[in-house]
C-alpha cells in the first residue's frame, strides 16, 4: 500500500492528502516533520515533506508526486486532456507556490513567532504576493473553479498554498489577500466546503499545537 510521509499543518502534505482521498487511493499516512533523521533521508534526499512510498520507491517533491498520482491512477482525473490547458493548469500551480506560498513563508517568523523582520523585505514580499494576485486575476476565471467548470490540480494547489499566504498577509499586513482577485472568496468557500476539505483542516487544527512546539525547539 502506497505511503504518505508528513504532517496536517503542512500545506504541501495536504496537497497529496487531498488528490488520494479525491482520487479514492488507499494510503497509509505516516507522521513525520522535516528533519535530517537518516532512515528518512533514504526517502526524501532533503528532509522535506511530503514523500510518497510507492512499490517501485520513494518519490519527493510535492509538484513531482502530483504528476505521478495524476498518471498512475488517471480514473478521476485532475487534468484536462489537452496540453495547452494542462500548462495553463501547471501555471496556475507554479505562480500559486513561488509567489503566493513561498513568499507567505518569508514571513512566518513574524506571523508565527512574532518576531520582528525588516520592513524592506516586507515591503518587498507585499509586492511579489500583489503580483501574484493580478497574475491569478488574469488566469483564473472561478467559474466555479479556478480554471473552468472542471475541478484540477489548480484548485487543490491554490487551495493550500493560500494557507501560508494568507496567515501571513493578515498577520503582517492586516491585508485580506483574497479580495483581492475577483471571485476567489466565493470559490474559497466552495473549496472549503468539500467533505476532503473540511477533514483536513480538521486534522490540520489538531496538529497544530505539535507543530508550534516542533517551531519553538528549532527557534
Amino acid at each position: 500500500m502506497l505511503k504518505l510521509y508528513g504532517f496536517a499543518v503542512s500545506n504541501y502534505f495536504n496537497m497529496v492528502k487531498h488528490v488520494l482521498l479525491y482520487k479514492g487511493v488507499e494510503f497509509e499516512e505516516v507522521t513525520v516533520f522535516p528533519g535530517q533523521d537518516p532512515k528518512y533521508l533514504s526517502k526524501s534526499p532533503v528532509g522535506k515533506v511530503p514523500c510518497i512510498e510507492t512499490e517501485r520507491g520513494a518519490l519527493c517533491e510535492t509538484s513531482v508526486i502530483l504528476d505521478y498520482l495524476e498518471a498512475r491512477y488517471p480514473d478521476k482525473p485532475l487534468m484536462p486532456e489537452d496540453a495547452w490547458q494542462q500548462a495553463k493548469v501547471r501555471e496556475v500551480m507554479k505562480i500559486a507556490e513561488l509567489y503566493l506560498e513561498l513568499s507567505g513563508r518569508k514571513l512566518f517568523p513574524q506571523a508565527l513567532m512574532g518576531k520582528a523582520l525588516p520592513e524592506p523585505m516586507k515591503v518587498e514580499t507585499r509586492e511579489v504576493m500583489q503580483k501574484a494576485c493580478a497574475a491569478l486575476a488574469e488566469l483564473c476565471s472561478f467559474t466555479p473553479y479556478a480554471m473552468g467548470t472542471e475541478m484540477t490540480l489548480a484548485d487543490i494547489a491554490l487551495r493550500y498554498s493560500l494557507v501560508a499566504a494568507e496567515i501571513s498577509a493578515q498577520t503582517v499586513y492586516a491585508w485580506d489577500l483574497a479580495a483581492d482577485v475577483p471571485g476567489m472568496k466565493t470559490w474559497q468557500a466552495m473549496m472549503a466546503d468539500s467533505e476532503i476539505s473540511q477533514q483536513l483542516d480538521h486534522a490540520s487544527q489538531e496538529m497544530m499545537p505539535a507543530f508550534m512546539e516542533y517551531l519553538q525547539q528549532r527557534a
